[in-house]
């Protein structure tokens, strides 16, 4: 049995500081929140190699008096509580007294402290925690901390580091929601050589807003301004702009900046019947509330609260957005398109290395080529509606090729593709008993029906086509039915070669957040075989030059960006996942909807393009085409038969 005993100090400061210290953007966020509660009203972050080799802080607080500069740096010692009780009502952002020690714990660090009454300041090193130096030298008002060579002494931990781009990019999310939640602060960032980010310190948050996201987001934000139990601040986005994922809501609790899935919850509610499901808001929510009422010491990173009354903050938020989102007019509009694209910043330092150049490999000459206009009867627009006499669905309901596999193919494309053969392929769906709720249809078993040996019956609710043959009534839904259709033509392009693509007559300039920009730096792969082509225009911009054209016309700059927050989810993160949730979000797009009239010759000819598909009885989303109703359980429901 082994003995038990007692760790180092040293060894017990390295396992303290996982605890806080899991990344460069961890130490940035301990070193500005020190400087806000230091009250600063200027904070300058600045980082090499994704702050993995430096990290330097200079702030114009308070600063440190020089006899207490050794004492900041020991676990537990810290300014903002003395004892249990004030834990109850804490209104600094740092109270644990763990930052300081932790990061010298894992780094080579160094501090520069004058507070405004000394006349000297103090120049303190550490490396790996141990004293290095100690001497007054002339200093400016404030403190600078300059951290270097992060877990040098633990190369177990540095090894699980990420690449410095996708560190950077953490940092800048950081540094991007911090200036949202203090808009009386000035901020500046600098990364590498250039100036990412920089408030003006104000007080004013639109121009916080204006500085993270820019003019095109800002102009279709709603400002809320709420005061009841609690004050709501803030702006929210019209329903007309959402994003794919959650990275665009942030939420701050008396200055903190905070995770709640409850206040998440409740900003969806208030959005439930105004934008679609998979969509969600913008939102940049500043909440003042009573100390005593939350709870902020529940994990080390101090990023989660708990609230002693969720009830009475569901009802003031749900007032403060609703109220908002009731005063004004939420019609859509229509904004004409930019005319004039501005000059690109100079290229700097590192760009290339941090963010590649895209290119699609479309041949440019056949994107500009007009496409031959296809006969009348074998065009289906991507809207869904008819132009003149009812038209046949297009591409996607031409006489149907047969399936095959192609010889060579990327590995891209060949992981795609051994996932969507992989599908499964069930019986047609079973139609439940109207009048019992439990007995079953004794369909199972049904082969998908010979579409030539269909007796097509008619369309039911615009929306659904029924059609018999060998006693069996199959009733289709015309939209989940051409979505399978369109979704497997596209598959099998891919397979072949990539997504042809068009030039944009004027480049589309979007902005993206830090981890949109990352995720479209590692999958620049997918995105140029989907057909898009896009450069760098800026730090947080790309300039979308190539769509991909599909279905008989080009895809929709908006598809790009609905490309990255796929990138972003986080929990289907891989290309071959990505590329087939967008391959079935385009066929969604594109497919014909309900409510909407068919005659018998287009109904033929889905029928007969179904049943060749890879999986005729489900939509790629998992949704039936087809149900069917044996004539032996109608006779029963009529009560024919027992």
């Amino acid at each position: 049995m082994a003995h038990i005993k007692m760790l180092d100090s040293q060894t017990i400061n390295k396992i303290a500081a996982g605890e806080v210290i899991e990344r460069p953007a961890s130490i940035v966020k301990e070193l500005v929140e020190n400087a806000i509660d230091a009250g600063a009203t200027a904070i300058t972050v600045e980082i090499q190699d994704g702050g993995i080799r430096r990290i330097r802080v200079t702030d114009n607080g308070s600063g440190i008096e020089a006899e207490e500069v050794r004492s900041a740096f020991l676990r537990h010692a810290t300014s903002k509580i003395e004892t249990a009780e004030d834990l109850a009502a804490v209104v600094s952002l740092g109270f644990r007294g763990e930052a300081l020690a932790s990061i010298a714990a894992v780094s080579r660090t160094e501090v520069l402290t004058k507070t405004h009454k000394a006349l000297t300041g103090v120049r303190y090193v550490t490396e790996g925690g141990k004293e290095v130096l100690w001497e007054e030298v002339a200093a400016t008002p404030g403190t600078t901390f300059k951290v270097e060579e992060l877990f040098f002494n633990t190369p177990a931990r540095r090894k699980f580091l990420k690449k410095p781009a996708a560190e950077a990019a953490a940092v800048t999310e950081f540094m991007q929601k911090i200036a949202m939640g203090h808009p009386e602060i000035s901020f500046q960032y600098i990364r590498g050589s250039s100036r990412v980010l920089h408030t003006p310190g104000d007080y004013r948050l639109r121009n916080c807003v204006y500085a993270v996201y820019g003019r095109e987001i800002l102009n279709e934000l709603l400002e809320v301004d709420y005061a009841g139990d609690l004050k709501v601040t803030g702006y929210i986005s019209r329903p007309q702009l959402v994003r794919i994922n959650r990275s665009y809501q942030h939420f701050y609790l008396n200055g903190r900046m905070i995770r709640s899935a409850l206040l998440e919850k409740i900003l969806e509610e208030c959005y439930k019947d105004l934008i679609m499901p998979g969509n969600f808001p913008i939102a940049v929510l500043r909440i003042e509330v009573d100390p005593a009422l939350v709870d902020v010491n529940v994990h080390p990173t101090k990023m989660e609260v708990r609230f002693s009354n969720e009830n009475l903050v569901r009802e003031e938020m749900y007032k403060a957005i609703s109220r908002t989102l009731g005063e004004v007019d939420l019609m859509t509009r229509v904004v004409q398109a930019k005319t004039v694209i501005p000059e690109p910043p100079q290229e700097e330092e590192g760009w290339a290395q941090a963010f590649p150049v895209f290119s699609a490999e479309a041949s440019t000459a056949s994107a500009i080529e007009p496409q031959e206009k296809t006969p009348k009867k074998e065009i289906w627009r991507e809207s869904g509606y008819y132009t003149g006499k009812q038209e046949i669905l297009g591409t996607a309901l031409r006489e149907p090729e047969p399936i095959y596999e192609s010889a060579s193919r990327g590995d891209l494309v060949e992981e795609c593709e051994t996932r969507a053969s992989e599908e499964p392929v069930s019986v047609s769906q079973q139609a439940e008993n109207p009048v019992t709720g439990s007995e079953r249809t004794e369909s199972a078993g049904h082969r998908f029906p010979d579409p030539e040996r269909l007796r097509l019956v008619g369309q039911v609710f615009d929306t659904y086509w029924m059609a018999e043959a060998d006693g069996v009534l199959y009733i289709v839904d015309q939209h989940a039915a051409h979505e399978r259709v369109l979704y497997d033509q596209i598959r099998q392009t891919l397979t072949k070669k990539p997504l042809d693509g068009q030039i944009l007559l004027e480049p589309e300039p979007i902005t993206l957040s830090p981890q949109e920009m990352l995720g479209l730096s590692e999958h620049q792969e997918l995105v140029s075989y989907m057909g898009f082509e896009v450069e760098p225009f800026g730090e947080n911009t790309v300039l979308l030059r190539c769509v991909p054209y599909i279905f008989n016309g080009p895809m929709d700059p908006q598809d790009f960006r609905d490309m990255v927050g796929f990138i972003c989810e986080g929990n289907r993160n891989t290309p071959r996942d990505l590329l087939l949730d967008k391959m079935a979000m385009m066929s969604c797009k594109a497919a014909v909807k309900g409510n909407h009239t068919m005659d018998v010759e287009e109904a033929r000819a889905l029928f007969r393009s179904l049943a060749q598909t890879t999986n005729p009885y489900n939509c790629p989303h998992g949704r039936p085409t087809i149900v069917t109703m044996t004539k032996q359980q109608i006779e029963r429901l009529f009560k024919r038969i027992v």
